[in-house]
């Protein structure tokens, strides 16, 4: 494909690294605090109406739209209004991805399948997640749908398969998903940044 938007062009590579370094440390800062969490002050337990408001539902999707959120209002001076929002939508959608994920992963009781439970849970966790956040990146950031709903959904809903490793070792098999999964999708933001910049 072509600089139409689905795979970054060469002159988006620096921009992807950067993204993807971001990501990176997203994911590793955001499991730090839900791994923390569990004998700190940061724990919290909410629930109601099958919604689940937790450490490993909220802080990834925080913690993600706050770095990425940042990077986009320094490279392309959206407002802060845009960049709050852009932080609340990740948020949202990262939340709405950990419902899908939950709900999925413990309606299947066969434990000989964990680690299938985990993949077949993780990609349409992804595709929420990512089309939620697609969408709302298309509006705050004014760029096409194709950019904001092109590589960010194929590569988070192929990523969210990455869910298996979490189901190898609770502490770093969801260490590794989270920084994976954020690297990548962080880096497939970087053609909205270029069509932003024209």
């Amino acid at each position: 494909m072509n600089a139409e938007g689905f795979l970054p062009a060469r002159a988006d590579l620096p921009t992807a690294a950067m993204l993807a370094v971001l990501g990176t440390i997203s994911g590793a800062l955001s499991w730090l605090l839900v791994d923390v969490s569990d004998s700190s002050s940061l724990k919290f337990d909410l629930e109601g109406y099958g919604v689940m408001l937790l450490p490993i539902a909220v802080y990834p999707g925080l913690v993600f739209g706050l770095l990425v959120g940042a990077y986009l209002r320094h490279r392309t001076g959206i407002t802060w209004l845009r960049t709050i929002g852009y932080v609340l939508a990740a948020r949202l959608a990262y939340l709405g991805a950990f419902h899908v994920a939950f709900y999925i992963v413990t309606g299947d009781s066969n434990s000989e399948g964990e680690v299938l439970a985990y993949i077949v849970s993780g990609v349409p966790a992804g595709l929420i997640g990512s089309l939620l956040l697609g969408l709302s990146t298309k509006y705050l950031l004014r760029v096409p749908a194709r950019l904001a709903m092109g590589l960010p959904l194929a590569v988070g809903t192929a990523g969210g398969a990455l869910l298996g490793l979490g189901s190898a070792d609770d502490r770093w098999g969801f260490l590794a998903f989270f920084v994976l999964w954020q690297a990548a999708y962080g880096a497939s933001l970087a053609p909205l940044l270029r069509a932003r910049a024209a």
